[in-house]
């Protein structure tokens, strides 16, 4: 089997950087699949990519080769959520993942950016999480999302800020390495390759940071 991780040259900010892939993803799909051959792509421009037998094409740049229109619609959201009454803004500092799997969505631990690290787990109240959660369905519902991670961005000002959604791990991802069981890197690639995923571990912590 081979996999080619596509990632942009010149990443945007929230992106993987083809060096970051190289040191920090590249393991871990070595590791989850040993006998695979891993190829780096790093994109100068968007390229149109046809999918090929035992080949399985993981993306972690806005150009997302073999999905265009997703990320088209992502970027619509940001017109569209405030007619569902929910506030836009831009600097978000949270975000929520989403696995997209064929058994319906799991969601996982809020990841924060707390004093310029990106954190996991960050804690949220009860109303906090259920606000997101919605947030979080209605989103993957409109834009029909395929089977893989999503990262909500978003701010807390008493209410939820919604900046964007990412239809593939962000370098917030690299939070979850060694923190928790699958990280959301080798969580992308059991949804795409259709390996079950049915359980996201934490180990618990005395303190952690709070929403808000």
């Amino acid at each position: 089997m081979k996999i080619r991780i596509w990632c942009a040259a010149q990443p945007r900010q929230g992106e993987l950087s083809a060096d970051q892939v190289v040191r920090q993803v590249v393991p871990l799909l070595q590791q989850a699949e040993e006998s695979a051959e891993i190829v780096v792509c790093p994109l100068e421009a968007p390229m149109a990519i046809a999918p090929q037998p035992q080949i399985l094409d993981y993306s972690l740049t806005h150009w997302a080769p073999l999905a265009p229109d997703l990320w088209q619609q992502c970027q619509s959201l940001t017109a569209l959520v405030p007619q569902w009454g929910i506030r836009t803004g831009t600097g978000g500092l949270y975000q929520l993942p989403l696995a997209q799997t064929a058994k319906g969505t799991l969601f996982g631990e809020i990841i924060g950016c707390v004093e310029g690290i990106w954190q996991l787990p960050i804690h949220a109240s009860d109303r906090q999480r259920q606000t997101l959660y919605a947030l979080g369905r209605r989103l993957l519902d409109h834009v029909q999302a395929p089977v893989g991670c999503y990262f909500l961005q978003f701010d807390w000002q008493g209410e939820v800020i919604f900046e964007r959604l990412w239809p593939f791990p962000t370098v917030a991802a690299l939070a979850s390495i060694g923190v928790q069981t699958p990280d959301w890197l080798t969580a992308h690639y059991q949804c795409l390759r259709g390996i079950p995923l049915r359980d996201l571990r934490i180990p618990a912590r005395d303190t952690v940071p709070r929403l808000e």
